[in-house]
């Protein structure tokens, strides 16, 4: 018998954090990020990252080359270092949660698609379902790619409970073509989990994810609040697409955002965390709903930068590895897909990273 037969690691706390640590090890300097962006072509960038974290799966690439196939690349990868922690984890709870979230995406992606009567076919082109077969979900995502309407493609992916915002949502993308009602009802799923995730969290743990979570959350309820604006439903039509809670921000004043007569003010009055600042309302709210989306982006990453030396060894770790490591994944696809399109100045790429250090 092996010695890893002895050892049952599911659920170990030293195994997943010392993990994580050695996870974040691997991460590319940024340094080194900017100098693939003057990679003269696809396959000198795939060659340049052959030994690192994410050569296994580019080394799977049929050739020639297309930026598409180099990102799904990469976020396979992501995804099976996000499962992988998600089995180790002794309260895996949350990041299971977090794992949905590349099922969500790809769940707004075929929406999307089917809302435009794009053909199943280069549906799936599009849609990587890694994340969908590693959790045995596959088959509702390819019925709901194979419907033959965008209301039948929704109810192959909603809950039941959401059925009511599933049809407002449909409605305004019929009267306004505002994919925005759509997303939100996907984006509501992925928050009520996220939100029986984080009561399922031992207390003793819950203040240091607390912030990732908040921020989900509250960002997800001021956005969607703002965009109600432009969707022209009753507030009582509206109400079915906010959470079930909030964090930092009460319910009431999101509930005050739907019907304000003066925008300005009614955003003064709510509690200002970081990324509620310098956030200008002098253009249309989906404008301000974006910037809000972007400052809670660069926070959670300022975040997750600063809990592996001010939170060591804490759970939460886990989380803010996977924040990094997307962050990579994310910059590495920008320049896989400005070198496919022609872009040939490093500078010019380089200004479209994010750097989290």
């Amino acid at each position: 018998m092996s010695l890893t037969t002895l050892v049952k690691l599911e659920g170990d706390p030293v195994y997943a954090v010392a993990k994580a640590y050695a996870l974040k090890s691997l991460l590319l300097p940024f340094s080194v990020v900017e100098e693939l962006s003057d990679s003269a072509s696809l396959s000198e960038f795939v060659e340049r990252l052959r030994t690192s974290p994410y050569g296994a799966n580019l080394a799977q690439l049929p050739k020639p080359y297309t930026a598409l196939d180099v990102e799904k690349a990469f976020w396979r990868h992501l995804v099976a270092v996000h499962y992988s922690l998600s089995q180790t984890a002794t309260k895996p709870h949350l990041l299971k949660q977090y794992l949905m979230r590349y099922v969500y995406f790809n769940m707004k992606t075929i929406l999307k698609a089917k809302a435009l009567n794009r053909p199943v076919e280069e549906i799936l082109k599009t849609v990587d379902l890694y994340p969908e077969t590693l959790l045995a979900i596959r088959d509702r995502a390819l019925k709901a790619a194979s419907a033959k309407t965008l209301s039948e493609a929704l109810a192959e992916l909603v809950r039941t409970e959401l059925s009511s915002a599933a049809s407002s949502a449909v409605s305004v993308w019929e009267s306004r073509r505002d994919f925005s009602a759509l997303e939100a009802v996907v984006d509501k799923m992925y928050v009520e989990g996220l939100l029986q995730a984080f009561k399922k969290t031992p207390r003793s743990s819950r203040r240091y994810i607390r912030p990732f979570v908040s921020m989900d959350v509250d960002v997800y309820a001021l956005t969607t609040a703002l965009r109600a604006r432009v969707w022209r439903l009753t507030t009582p039509q509206t109400r079915e697409f906010l959470p079930s809670q909030t964090f930092d921000v009460k319910t009431s004043h999101v509930e005050s955002l739907l019907a304000a007569e003066d925008l300005k003010t009614a955003l003064d009055e709510v509690p200002k965390p970081e990324y509620l600042e310098r956030v200008s309302l002098e253009e249309d709210p989906h404008k301000a709903a974006s910037q809000i989306e972007e400052n809670a982006r660069a926070a959670r990453i300022r975040y997750a930068v600063k809990s592996f030396y001010k939170t060591p060894y804490q759970q939460s770790v886990l989380i803010s590895l996977l924040v990094l490591k997307e962050v990579e994944v994310r910059n590495l696809s920008t320049i896989a897909k400005n070198i496919e399109e022609g872009v040939s100045d490093p500078a010019v790429i380089s200004r479209l990273l994010v750097k989290t250090a």
